[in-house]
């Protein structure tokens, strides 16, 4: 039996977020069982927070943001990710501003941050979600789709065909192993003739060389160029973890995505958070079943 998780001890890191461009202190700090994944505005009056679950999503547009009422917390899918990978189920985070800090555009340095805070198995079991049975959706040529399976396996194909990136493809196992070494490092891209329109609508406020692949009509503008030869599609699947991560509970399943996004992503989470809680409402009719009629007349 695999017991839940949380970090050993509280760890801060400081950086500029990417869409609002604002500088940004967290702090990750240990949690109880059960808890899951809370975010807390330091910043705001009385400390609010926000449980990290796939019904608390607010908004999916470049970016996954969650909230609940005024309080909000923006691109939360990268931390979420390197929680998933890391395999920590509790923590609190808390923040002295609204959007997590985006470090290098990957998830590496959270992975660094959950490294120097250490992990322990807590008193609880860890509750995996098993899919039973086959879910999909599409629109426009994007589809996601589950499968049952007794890993958490990803397949990806995105197809940028204006841009030197064309298709592109992988295929993983996730585990911490796998997430630590071939996706964590894959960083958030972006095209060059993007830019100006995305800065006009006051997002990538922060974005720089420093914390995105930029990609023009000749290719990679950085100058180390990639870190994979696919580390595109390798940093999709990033997004999915992280975004599939607000279910609150790590899956079981082989997920097959084309050409999907934050927004199809999220989708999904609220239809696995739907099933995760058909299938507890069952198990307790199982346990604990209604006495008919009949049985209420022989008492």
């Amino acid at each position: 039996m695999q017991l839940q998780k949380t970090i050993e001890k509280s760890v801060s890191y400081e950086g500029v977020g990417l869409h609002l461009g604002q500088k940004v202190k967290v702090i990750l700090e240990p949690a109880p069982p059960d808890q899951g994944i809370i975010f807390i505005r330091e910043d705001l009056p009385g400390s609010p927070g926000v449980k990290a679950k796939a019904s608390n999503v607010v908004d999916n547009h470049r970016g996954t943001s969650i909230g609940e009422g005024d309080v909000k917390i923006t691109t939360v899918e990268h931390i979420l990710a390197a929680l998933s990978g890391m395999e920590v189920d509790n923590v609190t985070i808390r923040m002295n501003g609204q959007e997590f800090p985006a470090g290098d555009g990957s998830a590496l340095p959270w992975v660094e941050l959950i490294k120097s805070a250490g992990c322990i198995s807590q008193d609880a079991p860890r509750k995996f979600f098993k899919v039973e049975k086959p879910m999909w959706m599409q629109d426009n040529g994007r589809r996601l789709v589950v499968l049952p399976d007794d890993d958490f396996k990803i397949t990806y194909v995105v197809d940028f065909p204006q841009s030197p990136l064309k298709s592109q493809f992988a295929e993983l196992v996730i585990n911490k192993e796998t997430f630590v070494n071939d996706i964590a490092p894959s960083r958030t891209f972006g095209f060059m003739q993007e830019v100006e329109d995305l800065k006009k609508r006051g997002l990538i406020q922060g974005g720089s060389l420093e914390n995105a692949v930029v990609i023009d009509d000749k290719g990679v503008v950085n100058k180390e160029g990639l870190r994979f030869p696919n580390e595109p599609v390798r940093h999709k699947i990033l997004d999915l973890i992280g975004d599939l991560y607000l279910t609150g509970r790590p899956l079981k399943a082989h997920v097959i995505a084309v050409k999907a996004g934050h927004l199809f992503n999220v989708r999904l989470a609220k239809e696995l958070e739907k099933a995760m809680k058909n299938q507890e409402e069952k198990k307790k009719s199982k346990n604990h079943p209604f006495l008919t009629a009949r049985d209420i007349e022989k008492i």
